[in-house]
């Protein structure tokens, strides 16, 4: 039996300009239906805060959440998600979906640094991590701030997986020396702090959802730590009202279709259909590590959260 779609669907999400041709392509797709569409960009933690408020207060919110994961995840641990299973979930593989089906991930978005070709040449690219503690890079480093997640999370999390990924001895020894020797600048917004790599204010920036490398800037590959990456990921809101039309959205950024002109057309969102067609050939390596995890981000608002450790060591 077919269900009764709702004339209405609203959708929460980011800023980038891809998602909003998401929605313009979801259009495209069901021109013959009658559906209004609205869509509402904001920073991460704002569209996370502004559903809950929104449910809280009773009134209208988002019908579907398109997100950095670890937003997702958020909405998930505080009971705004809800279960739904896909006809095209089966496909993917497990690392992509959630055990509960409260999640799907839509693409992947491969993390690192990146830095100016004209500011950071020859022995002083780094190609180890140690190598950025280097007092010569000193006043040449920005990061997104760990601290103000005013403009989203994404530093605190690679922090926290770097963390993991090397042990805390190795951790604090290398942050403390980076952090005397290089003394790194800060930004709320890694878009930003992009931007000022780009135009040479400073020749090295990390961490970096790699949407887009360009402007005379290059990755920086550090051959001590695995590739990590982190997911764009898809929820449906419990309290929306709209949940037909919802199922039907997430069906479709699931689907073939989108994953293939996402893949072709989009930089840095990596699909993750098997098969999907992309652009770059961009591969999956066995080693990639993603973060975080819905353990990560319980952690990250528990009482002894890593966050104090951060602001303890100093970092911005």
């Amino acid at each position: 039996m077919t269900k009764e779609l709702e004339n209405e669907l609203v959708v929460y999400g980011p800023f980038h300009k891809t998602f909003f041709n998401i929605l313009r392509n979801f259009r495209h797709r069901i021109i013959d239906r009658d559906l209004n569409l609205t869509y509402y960009a904001a920073h991460p933690i704002t569209v996370v805060e502004k559903v809950k408020a929104e449910v809280k207060a009773g009134i209208p919110t988002a019908d579907v959440v398109i997100l950095p994961h670890y937003a997702t995840l958020q909405l998930k641990v505080d009971g705004e998600l809800r279960e739904y299973h896909s006809d095209q979930s089966s496909v993917y593989d497990s690392t992509f979906k959630d055990k509960d089906a409260k999640w799907s991930a839509i693409a992947v978005e491969p993390t690192n640094a990146i830095y100016n070709r004209s500011l950071i040449k020859g022995d002083l690219v780094p190609t180890r991590l140690e190598e950025l503690t280097n007092p010569e890079l000193k006043g040449k480093v920005a990061i997104q701030s760990v601290q103000d997640w005013s403009e989203g999370m994404y530093s605190f999390y690679y922090f926290a997986a770097l963390l993991k990924l090397i042990g805390e001895k190795k951790w604090d020894s290398v942050i403390t020396d980076f952090l005397n020797n290089v003394k790194p600048s800060s930004f709320p917004c890694y878009h930003n702090m992009q931007k000022y790599v780009a135009r040479g204010s400073f020749g090295i920036g990390l961490p970096l959802p790699l949407i887009k490398v360009s402007w005379g800037v290059a990755t920086l590959h550090l051959r001590d730590i695995p590739d990590t990456a982190s997911l764009r990921s898809i929820g449906i809101v419990t309290k929306g009202a709209h949940q037909n039309a919802a199922e039907l959205f997430y069906d479709y950024l699931l689907s073939e279709v989108w994953q293939n002109k996402m893949g072709k057309d989009y930089e840095g969102l990596i699909p993750i259909r098997p098969g999907a067609t992309m652009k770059y050939n961009a591969k999956f390596t066995e080693d990639m590590t993603y973060f975080p995890d819905e353990q990560g981000v319980r952690e990250a608002f528990s009482k002894d959260s890593l966050l104090e450790k951060f602001k303890q060591i100093g970092l911005p």
